[in-house]
């Protein structure tokens, strides 16, 4: 995002440059003369260290957002609020592509013969049904996107046959615009929370207990000054800030978190789900998930969003998506419960390639927030620029949030679904497949071998693939720990 934003900057201030320039030179040729030389002199003699050309060596030391998070950090004693996430990118999907069937297993004829169709829950009373394997991810009311923001969001996934999320606030404008609604349970501690009110957890299509996310990890944020709006919906008074703890109130072990799962598992038909931001201790995590047995688990990797956070959470903690799902995957499958527990994908996805490899490597279904913001700027962000960025739209602090068309944002985000869900169509008639979630591991190879061992999928510059004749298909509990050459045929 930055630095979509930071090139065309740059052109601009040389082309206004420029453009000065010749203006300077056809009114006073003596003085752009003496203004030039007196330029290039004082480039080429004086002390490196004193002129414009040591630029070149600073900003190849730290790009030009380094610098400029660093000179913000100069003007306040407080940590920076870095809008929509990481720059970073730690999941190399690039080096991962799909393998043609052609001869040896021949392509899908017919497009149409293809499902998309994913099930959240199928052991539970009520599962979770969707045409499509891409939902909205959670982003909040009051302290990100406006009501109207979140309306579009519901609207926008009604219409192409996927669920949303509430994250952490519940809206009944939401939940009563939404044909399938996730609602969170979470860490925030104001009185109208979906935890403090079974009432708004018995219309949830699935219940999503938050305990951390790839942006945030689980450290406290909040909203110190709601606006009447967001007070209102939150249940708080007049200079009462909106405060989201660092962990879910009440829960203080292991034992307490196994205790509220099991206790909503019991009380609600619908899907129980986790989400978490994966660590190096994620087998750790694992083995407290299992024994409270989720019905799923989201995997908020560390390219996920946010409206804002500390640079600091979002650049410097935290698993890649790639790998967390990868990991997951393997540890459920090794532990013989991969069937009753889904897996979902979030952070930094933003092509229907990409759904389809997270999917392939393990993943049921797939969370988007920052795409989907996206696919509604293009079809309302005209009603700003230039004055302002697109995304300023959809914030409830923005002054532009009420000039947001519902209708026109909602299709927006609806066509870019369809969209997307037409080249998963492709993609899967490509590898021979019927069904989505027949897509594996064995339809990839890695370009190199550090992203072969983190997907675990084969790798290109392991020559043995190519000599052996009997390799295809691949056998059937194909991992990253098991990458020995297949025993050759004659």
């Amino acid at each position: 995002m930055f630095w979509a934003i930071f090139w065309p900057m740059v052109a601009a201030i040389l082309a206004v440059g420029i453009v000065l320039t010749l203006a300077m030179w056809r009114l006073d040729p003596w003085l752009f003369n003496r203004v030039g030389d007196r330029m290039l002199k004082g480039l080429l003699t004086t002390t490196y260290t004193q002129n414009l050309g040591s630029m070149i060596s600073l900003l190849r030391r730290a790009n030009p957002q380094t610098f400029y998070e660093n000179m913000l950090r100069s003007q306040k004693a407080s940590s920076l609020s870095r809008p929509m996430g990481t720059p970073l990118v730690f999941s190399h999907w690039e080096q991962l592509v799909f393998n043609p069937a052609q001869l040896a297993k021949f392509p899908t004829e017919n497009r149409d013969q293809i499902s998309l169709k994913t099930v959240i829950g199928r052991h539970c009373d009520k599962p979770l049904k969707l045409e499509i394997p891409i939902l909205i991810a959670a982003m909040s009311y009051g302290g990100a996107l406006s009501l109207k923001t979140k309306l579009a969001l519901a609207h926008g996934a009604n219409l192409a046959g996927t669920a949303t999320n509430t994250g952490e606030a519940y809206l009944p404008e939401e939940r009563q615009a939404a044909k399938k609604l996730i609602i969170q349970y979470h860490r925030g501690t104001w009185p109208l929370s979906a935890q403090n009110h079974s009432e708004y957890l018995e219309t949830a299509d699935a219940i999503e207990i938050q305990i951390g996310q790839g942006a945030q990890a689980a450290a406290a944020m909040g909203t110190a000054e709601p606006d009447p709006e967001m007070r209102r919906y939150f249940g708080l008074k007049e200079g009462e800030p909106a405060v989201i703890a660092s962990r879910l109130q009440g829960i203080d072990s292991a034992k307490d978190f196994i205790k509220l799962v099991r206790k909503l598992k019991q009380r609600y038909a619908v899907p129980i789900g986790i989400k978490i931001a994966p660590s190096g201790w994620l087998n750790d995590d694992l083995d407290v998930l299992l024994e409270a047995e989720p019905t799923f688990i989201v995997l908020d990797g560390g390219e996920g969003g946010t409206h804002g956070g500390p640079p600091i959470l979002q650049d410097d903690f935290g698993l890649p998506t790639m790998a967390a799902v990868a990991w997951t995957d393997e540890y459920l499958k090794d532990h013989g419960v991969r069937h009753a527990i889904n897996l979902i994908a979030a952070g930094g996805l933003r092509t229907p390639g990409e759904f389809l490899k997270a999917m392939a490597i393990g993943a049921d279904a797939i969370y988007i927030g920052f795409a989907a913001l996206m696919a509604m700027a293009s079809t309302v962000g005209q009603q700003v620029l230039p004055y302002a960025p697109p995304e300023a739209l959809f914030y409830q602090s923005g002054r532009y949030k009420n000039r947001l068309d519902v209708n026109r944002a909602a299709h927006g985000l609806a066509t870019f679904l369809q969209s997307a869900a037409d080249e998963l169509r492709y993609g899967i008639q490509s590898l021979g497949k019927h069904n989505v979630h027949d897509v594996n591991r064995h339809d990839l190879i890695a370009l190199d071998p550090w992203t072969a061992e983190i997907a675990g999928v084969r790798s290109l510059v392991r020559p043995w693939i190519a000599q052996a004749p009997g390799y295809y298909p691949a056998p059937p509990e194909f991992s990253s720990r098991n990458l020995e050459p297949p025993t050759r045929t004659h």
